[in-house]
């Protein structure tokens, strides 16, 4: 699910690193689990930062792709999630997330129908590498039942948000339940997607 991302432009926007210094971002960059990504959280949401994609938790002792993704399903039910949802809420910028179809040995591009980036909702976390003592901000995409476009191609999907709604999820004054059925509320319409062929894997046999 979403294991491969395109980053995109990233011109607009001045990423903010943990030494206060200026990073720009590679235009079109790929993004996979483990990769430094650019985000804005509910603690800076006036900023863009790197964070990591893969949520570590307080018990690993190494740096590894952990907890990639997250199901909206499970946000208040899996101790993870529950203790972060209402307390650290970003936002992930991507110009397009790629689904592999194993049935059909097909890779899929989705990207939005008007040539937007997507807002994907996240959560993050601080985490301290044990070894070393060195804190690395760390994300989990959420993801949520697919609509009826992805639904052809893959069984979840990220949990998409319209550019007038990442104020909300990463608004600090709600609750972590208001943040939540915002997602539930307000699903991406299929109509809003271009999903094309990236690579027909059938042709590499």
């Amino acid at each position: 699910m979403c294991g491969h991302v395109e980053i995109g432009e990233q011109k607009d926007i001045k990423i903010i690193k943990r030494d206060g210094g200026s990073y720009s971002a590679k235009s079109n960059a790929e993004g996979n689990p483990g990769s430094m990504m650019p985000v804005v959280t509910d603690a800076m949401p006036d900023k863009v930062q790197q964070f990591r994609w893969g949520l570590l938790t307080i018990d690993d002792d190494k740096i590894h792709s952990k907890n990639k993704h997250a199901r909206v399903e499970s946000l208040q039910l899996v101790s993870t999630w529950s203790d972060l949802v209402g307390r650290k809420h970003c936002v992930v910028r991507i110009a397009a997330f790629f689904e592999y179809n194993r049935g059909q040995e097909i890779t899929y591009k989705i990207e939005r129908s008007d040539g937007q980036p997507f807002y994907i909702a996240c959560l993050w976390d601080i985490w301290m590498d044990i070894k070393s003592s060195m804190l690395l901000p760390t994300f989990v995409m959420i993801t949520v039942p697919p609509n009826t476009a992805i639904k052809e191609v893959h069984d979840r999907m990220p949990a998409i948000l319209e550019r007038c709604d990442v104020k909300n999820w990463i608004n600090s004054n709600l609750s972590g339940g208001e943040r939540v059925e915002l997602l539930r509320r307000k699903p991406c319409p299929p109509e809003n997607l271009k999903i094309t062929i990236h690579k027909n894997h059938k042709n590499d046999v």
